[in-house]
């Protein structure tokens, strides 16, 4: 989506002599070469935003829709896709569920649009987190370094075994003894590996909503948590009816058993 020219100058912070921001520099010295792809049909917002991260030390790649996007994820690995929604031809959503449900890229949906709804929606789709345009780019660079220090946590982590589960490396698959693999979205792959680790121990609605990072974008009565229960439900009980593993505890939560 294209910007105007004032918006446009809220990316361009760099000027600003910080302390933090001069912390966040050394830090990133040190940052390997991590691949990113930014997804948006804005060419000074897109080159903008390369010219920055390039500068951070990260490998760019940038796409002006999704069949454009389609083709680079398909030649290349990337490790994390910056993805605005508002796309000329195929809608970002759709691209958004596709690189969640067949890549291991994570996604930051960054769009002009600001709607409860809409944030809620691509997050249970696949998204790791959304940005609102206009933003200043020393909260961008935060939001893919805080992606990066979650990812390197969860590749470091054991793989939590139940049942005829293992979840693996990465956290966004479950593999069954059988063979068969079974794709997480970002959302239940972090809810799924808090009730791993924490057998027996009931997790409440408000638990799971900021485990998952849909936290701040519900109401009282949201139903995102019962949904992401029902869908992981679906994926690894024999019977999501009578669950074996994930169990409802009536007026306190959930609870899981190995």
């Amino acid at each position: 989506m294209r910007l105007s020219k004032d918006d446009r100058l809220c990316y361009i912070s760099l000027t600003i002599r910080e302390p933090v921001e001069r912390a966040s520099s050394l830090s990133e010295q040190t940052t390997e070469k991590r691949r990113i792809l930014v997804v948006d049909d804005d060419v000074d917002f897109v080159t903008d935003i390369v010219t920055n991260l390039e500068s951070r030390g990260y490998s760019v790649r940038s796409a002006g829709s999704v069949a454009e996007a389609r083709l680079l994820l398909s030649k290349f690995t990337d490790e994390l896709v910056l993805l605005d929604l508002l796309l000329p031809g195929t809608n970002g959503r759709v691209l958004c569920c596709e690189i969640a449900e067949n890549t291991q890229a994570g996604i930051i949906v960054v769009s002009a649009v600001d709607s409860d709804s809409e944030r809620i929606a691509l997050l249970d789709f696949g998204a790791d987190d959304y940005i609102v345009k206009p933003f200043n780019m020393l909260e961008l660079q935060a939001r893919i370094r805080a992606y990066f220090r979650r990812s390197k946590k969860q590749t470091l982590g054991s793989s939590p075994k139940f049942g005829p589960w293992r979840l693996c490396e990465n956290d966004r698959h479950l593999l069954h003894d059988d063979g068969r693999l079974v794709t997480l979205t970002p959302s239940e792959a972090l809810v799924m590996r808090l009730f791993a680790a924490n057998p027996g121990i009931v997790f409440d609605r408000q638990d799971l909503l900021a485990v998952s990072r849909i936290r701040q974008h519900v109401g009282r009565n949201d139903r995102s948590i019962d949904n992401l229960i029902r869908r992981l439900r679906i994926k690894i009980e024999a019977d999501p009816a009578d669950p074996f593993h994930l169990k409802t505890v009536w007026g306190r939560g959930y609870v899981f058993d190995l």
